[in-house]
């Protein structure tokens, strides 16, 4: 039993990292999209400014209030009153005090909104503004989702590259000790050792250099993921046996609703909606209200002493409001709204010729990678192949390493283009899968 306890306090003891695995790009984009933390953040954002509905809401809403004033008169006013209005001899006056010294009121007041245009306006410009935030949420995730693309399948073109780095080494390794037995043979210089010895320590170097882009790639896929640094991520596809497609037609993405032009558009209307509201600013309010007071006045504080009388005062009534003139306010912020909405329509042709260009642009790149992908697979195939014969011919002696030099740059040349090649037709194929909904 005791040994049960032990395992299990072992077992226990031992920290368990999280593992994510992820198979494939719309896995990925599915991740960020619902775990990414700008996007978690963006909509708890929106969560926050929806309540601005309810304090618009309120104002056409009844509002009622309780309120209760403690008044100290320190100086109480005076009046001078003829004796001769109560017998009192012609020229001589006495003096009034009006009030006493401590007051207590209390009392209710409602109010009712009966006629309030510009409030009415508030609320679908309240409306329109949560429909930005939404626009804007779509813009952030489409963004997001695109910088996850890159840098998904740049983490896949880095371990491509670690790969066949490790193979270049290994190649590098076996002309190096090739080289230092013939060195030692004296069957050649020590120059061309060196040279050779230096083609090795370069390829290590790239491939140390590839090891570190990798765990930067994956680093930052963990940042979009809202994984940790200690949380195992995996990514388990290879670029190479991930089928490619077929070259995008311009009528394909001509008709694609960009969240960037559908925020734009509600700009739009919300500039519209505001120039509405500057123009309402012109008709009258109209508000009904009644309010109910107790009030006590002392000349000691004694407030509790229900002997002494509390005066009531009640009031109901109708608050009609028309501005006439202020200042030119309204004539200035009818101006501004329009400014701002000629700038909205502006923005919005801008911005519809930029998506336009940029979704071509897209689809050209990827066209032509599909165009050029089987011919840099053959090439680096082909390159592949001819270094490995090139290394059996300068082992036997029948190649010269500067022959064998030559062929070992042109694969180094084969593989980059390859690798780069294939990296641009999915980077770009998933862009293109995005603005499409996908």
């Amino acid at each position: 039993m005791n040994r049960f306890v032990l395992i299990f306090l072992v077992a226990y003891s031992i920290p368990v990292e999280g593992q994510t695995v992820v198979s494939t790009v719309q896995e990925a984009l599915t991740l960020a999209r619902s775990h990414n933390p700008d996007l978690v953040n963006a909509r708890q954002n929106r969560q926050v400014q929806a309540q601005q509905q309810t304090a618009t809401r309120s104002v056409l809403l009844p509002q009622a209030r309780f309120f209760t004033n403690f008044d100290y008169n320190y100086s109480l006013p005076v009046q001078l009153i003829p004796t001769a209005l109560f017998g009192g001899a012609p020229g001589e006056y006495r003096s009034i005090q009006f009030g006493l010294p401590y007051v207590l009121a209390a009392g209710a007041e409602v109010t009712v909104p009966v006629i309030n245009r510009p409030a009415r306006a508030d609320l679908g410009i309240v409306d329109q503004n949560l429909r930005i935030t939404d626009n804007q949420n779509l813009v952030l995730q489409d963004e997001i989702s695109t910088q996850t693309a890159r840098v998904y399948h740049a983490a896949l073109l880095t371990r491509s590259a670690i790969a066949i780095t490790r193979r270049n080494l290994a190649s590098a390794d076996t002309l190096t000790q090739i080289a230092q037995q013939r060195l030692d043979k004296g069957l050649i210089e020590p120059l061309e050792y060196n040279r050779i010895r230096a083609i090795q320590l370069t390829t290590a170097d790239v491939l140390y250099q590839n090891e570190l882009a990798y765990i930067r790639n994956l680093n930052q896929l963990k940042l979009m993921f809202g994984l940790t640094l200690s949380d195992s991520l995996v990514l388990s596809e290879e670029l190479a046996t991930r089928p490619a497609g077929q070259p995008v037609s311009a009528t394909a993405t001509y008709n694609l609703e960009r969240p960037q032009l559908t925020l734009r558009q509600s700009r739009i209307e919300l500039a519209r909606l505001q120039l509405e509201r500057e123009r309402l600013m012109r008709w009258p309010t109209l508000s009904a209200y009644g309010r109910f007071t107790e009030q006590a006045q002392r000349s000691q504080i004694n407030f509790l002493n229900t002997n002494e009388p509390w005066f009531q005062i009640g009031v109901a009534g109708l608050q009609f409001n028309w501005p006439i003139y202020s200042g030119g306010l309204r004539t200035s912020n009818l101006t501004r709204a329009r400014l701002q909405l000629k700038v909205a329509e502006s923005e919005l042709a801008y911005e519809r010729n930029k998506q336009s260009t940029d979704t071509e642009d897209v689809r050209n790149t990827y066209n032509q990678a599909i165009r050029s992908l089987d011919l840099n697979r053959q090439n680096y195939e082909l390159s592949s192949q001819n270094v490995q014969i090139a290394l059996i011919k300068y082992r036997s002696g029948l190649f010269a390493y500067d022959q064998y030099l030559n062929v070992f740059n042109e694969v180094l040349t084969a593989q980059n283009r390859f690798l780069n090649n294939l990296s641009n037709v999915f980077i770009n194929q998933t862009i293109l899968q995005i603005r499409n909904g996908q």
